[in-house]
């Protein structure tokens, strides 16, 4: 099967709550936001999906996320969405720091069907000293997916 990658420019994110961030910045390298203590918010990926290439019918394989945290900002979710279907989640996780080329795979390799939506669920910490240690930047979204073979 042959794997093909689309990655997406993190200036393409949407917040779900902006009111519980204080700033959203898109940069030439990244888009960069500032969170608010001890709130929470989502950021959407609305990825371009090729559902089909020449007639076969694509299957996602998994997606690729580059992004770094300050010490108190943190990732704790990433969920994929097909459309409105929920296809895979990853829960309760703790990522802190650079991640700059991280997978999360989507159990199964189901087909394409209606365009992959990439959501984090992102924290910041009580206690965070200042706004710029609850900074988080996006650099990229990536897709994997591959042909039926």
């Amino acid at each position: 099967m042959p794997q093909r990658t689309m990655w997406m420019h993190g200036v393409n994110m949407q917040v779900e709550y902006p009111n519980r961030l204080t700033s959203v910045r898109a940069t030439g390298p990244f888009m960069r936001i500032e969170g608010a203590r001890g709130q929470n918010t989502w950021l959407h990926f609305p990825l371009p999906t090729l559902a089909y290439v020449d007639d076969v019918r694509m299957r996602i394989e998994g997606t690729m996320i580059s992004f770094r945290t300050r010490d108190h900002a943190v990732v704790h979710e990433v969920i994929i969405y097909d459309g409105e279907s929920r296809i895979a989640e990853h829960m309760d996780l703790n990522l802190r720091g650079d991640h700059l080329d991280h997978r999360f795979d989507v159990p199964g390799n189901p087909h394409i069907h209606k365009g992959i939506n990439v959501t984090l669920g992102v924290r910041f910490d009580d206690d965070a000293p200042d706004v710029r240690s609850m900074q988080i930047e996006v650099i990229g979204v990536g897709l994997e997916y591959s042909s039926e073979g």
